[in-house]
């Protein structure tokens, strides 16, 4: 068998014996906490069980942890996400990490097309070839491959043509 690292997810004999240990221990409160919430007080004192905490707390337990979980889920964690997002004007809003950068001599207008590259898994069954002799204008009828356009190339070709206007 080999060896397995320690901190890992996978079912081992131990974890199986506290998870079942765990399910027990579950059902067992949740069949006493039942008992206690339905069943009159006059049972338990003659029983002899006299300290038992109010029903009050039967219920507001309960509605205090869902409460408590709906303000987390809908107002905390929301507020944790907005405080770790980048202002609008920052410049991470824009690009992040993986931008390929573009040769900046090549502009976003003349900037070839690369449409004769062919990912067809059966080169018999292609219809590119046939697509290629007939049409007269194929690299207008391309589509050009998605990518992160570098915003100073934008931002000189929007506003040259703002200028020019």
């Amino acid at each position: 068998m080999p060896n397995m690292a320690e901190h890992t997810p996978a079912p081992t004999p131990s974890r199986a014996v506290y998870g079942f240990a765990m399910y027990l221990s579950f059902r067992t409160f949740f069949v006493l906490y039942v008992i206690w919430a339905v069943i009159p007080e006059s049972w338990f004192k003659y029983v002899g069980i006299t300290c038992l905490p109010q029903r009050y707390w039967a219920i507001a337990v309960p509605i205090y942890i869902i409460t408590a979980i709906l303000l987390f889920g809908f107002i905390i964690y929301p507020s944790i996400n907005l405080c770790m997002t980048p202002n609008f004007n920052d410049f991470r809003t824009v690009t992040d990490e993986s931008v390929k950068n573009k040769n900046h001599n090549q502009s976003l207008i003349t900037s070839e097309i690369n449409c004769n590259k062919c990912i067809c898994m059966n080169k018999l069954k292609c219809g590119q070839e046939q697509y290629l002799k007939k049409s007269t204008n194929f690299k207008a009828k391309c589509i050009p491959s998605a990518e992160d356009l570098d915003i100073t190339e934008v931002s000189r070709i929007l506003y040259s043509k703002l200028k020019s206007q």
